[in-house]
């Protein structure tokens, strides 16, 4: 089974640099990411296609040309806990070390959820589906349960994973096989969108 996990367009919180809400929208940039994706996906023929619950992941989705997808709470966007909708320079400024309160055996400074949540829900999710005979999925989610995607799939753990970029819209392929996952592809994107060099927000 492949699995295509793409992340959401740019939004508003992207482009301001805080901590996503839930009802933050896509920008006009955003839109055109999931119409230039949207082209390359829509050649693929998918088995079935999982949305994260949150409006800006559906959107992205809508706009990619998929009307039709189950939505799954084990993909959500991490919960960043107190730190939503603050700006990350102010953050930084004041706790230049605060990206390690997700990481395990760091003292959650923040109500943050852990790293390690997120690759637990990931774990739960593809073991959800490794039995239903499926080829190929579409997977609409955020930067950190793919970057955990990747942490099960390399067996990397720590701050280094705080540096894989993985831009909006951007598509990254898992193969899933007993429970095994392995990687494919990671982070690509359609070539008008590599003239972007702002992908680089927190979720």
């Amino acid at each position: 089974m492949l699995l295509y996990f793409v992340r959401h367009g740019e939004t508003y919180n992207n482009v301001e640099a805080v901590f996503p809400r839930d009802d933050t929208e896509l920008t006009e940039n955003g839109k055109r990411q999931a119409l230039e994706t949207g082209k390359y996906l829509k050649g693929i023929k998918f088995d079935y296609v999982f949305s994260s619950p949150i409006p800006r992941v559906q959107n992205t989705l809508k706009i990619m040309g998929f009307e039709k997808y189950t939505t799954d709470a084990l993909l959500r966007d991490v919960d960043t806990g107190d730190l939503t909708g603050k700006k990350m320079s102010d953050i930084a400024a004041m706790d230049p070390e605060w990206y390690a309160t997700f990481q395990d055996g760091v003292e959650n400074r923040y109500n943050v959820e852990k790293f390690s949540s997120v690759k637990k829900r990931m774990d739960k999710f593809t073991s959800s589906i490794s039995d239903r005979g499926y080829q190929r999925v579409l997977i609409g989610t955020h930067l950190e349960p793919i970057r955990a995607m990747f942490s099960i799939a390399t067996l990397t753990e720590g701050m280094p994973l705080t540096k894989l970029e993985i831009g909006n819209c951007s598509i990254s392929v898992f193969s899933l096989h007993e429970n095994t996952v392995e990687l494919k592809g990671f982070n690509w994107y359609p070539l008008e969108n590599y003239t972007d060099s702002k992908n680089k927000s927190f979720n």
